[in-house]
């Protein structure tokens, strides 16, 4: 072969090269490489919220009128006009919310005590002109009081009006329908019959007929009522997630029975209503 030939050779296969590699290009597959997705943070609780408040009932229904007859005589009361409630809402808009709540309402417990105001039955021992000892009939004076107490609980879906933000302060109206449970106990009568131990030759004392604490007539009731609320109040941002809340509410049972002390009297009346100044915190959950 000559040196032109063995140049010429040369010359085509560097100029077949280029083409042999796109022929076999032509046949490996395309490899394509899918993009990750963004990440997008899932918000969770978006629009809803946790709240609590504590109240105090300046206008209720225990206005007890107070009769005292005699020196021995006294009353107490042991009654609470403090509110509290805890539950969870959802910002439906800028504007209006929702909630369910559940809460305790003002309980009431008083009683009339009067020193040795009551007769109670029961018997001494005595023996006779032979000397045996016989159980016989007596009776002693005793302590006599009348007790009752009132107490309640409620669960309200409330909804809430915002009427705009202004230098930080949000007024709103609302109002709320549910049920309240509703317990009264009263008893009329009690004595407290205190035992005597026999003297030494085995006579005297008092045995009590009647059992020791006595409580006398008793009438309650434990009942499931209707019951409504209407209210108005401020509240403010004070983080992005929590605001403090500062309102008054009217809360009514009407068809609810409680004891009522008028001027020594016991009775059950009907229609339980409060007026309670509240104050309370909102946690956003976003």
């Amino acid at each position: 072969m000559t040196v032109k030939s063995r140049i010429a050779l040369a010359l085509a296969a560097i100029a077949l090269t280029p083409l042999s590699q796109a022929l076999g290009a032509d046949y490996d597959p395309p490899i394509y490489v899918d993009q990750a997705p963004d990440y997008v943070p899932v918000e969770v609780g978006s629009g809803w919220y946790l709240r609590g408040d504590v109240g105090y009932a300046f206008s209720h229904p225990f206005e007890h009128k107070e009769t005292v007859t005699g020196p021995l005589d006294s009353f107490t009361e042991e009654s609470s006009l403090f509110t509290g409630s805890i539950g969870m809402g959802y910002h439906v808009n800028d504007y209006l919310r929702v909630e369910l709540n559940g809460g305790i309402l003002p309980t009431d417990k008083f009683g009339e005590h009067q020193k040795l105001a009551a007769t109670c039955d029961g018997s001494t021992l005595e023996a006779d002109i032979l000397g045996n000892i016989n159980s016989v009939p007596a009776t002693q004076a005793c302590d006599l009081s009348n007790n009752a107490s009132n107490k309640g609980y409620s669960i309200m879906a409330n909804g809430y009006v915002d009427l705009g933000t202004y230098v930080g302060i949000t007024p709103y109206i609302g109002g709320g329908l549910g049920v309240a449970y509703n317990k009264y106990y009263k008893s009329t009568g009690a004595r407290d019959c205190v035992e005597v131990s026999p003297n030494s030759s085995g006579t005297g004392g008092f045995i009590c007929d009647d059992p020791a604490g006595y409580e006398g007539e008793t009438d309650s009731e434990a009942k499931f009522n209707l019951a409504y609320s209407i209210g108005a109040g401020l509240s403010y941002r004070v983080t992005k997630n929590l605001s403090v809340d500062l309102g008054y509410e009217y809360f009514a049972v009407p068809n609810a029975r409680y004891v009522a002390y008028d001027d020594g009297a016991f009775n059950i009346q009907k229609g339980i209503d409060y007026q309670t100044v509240k104050v309370g915190l909102r946690y956003d959950l976003w």
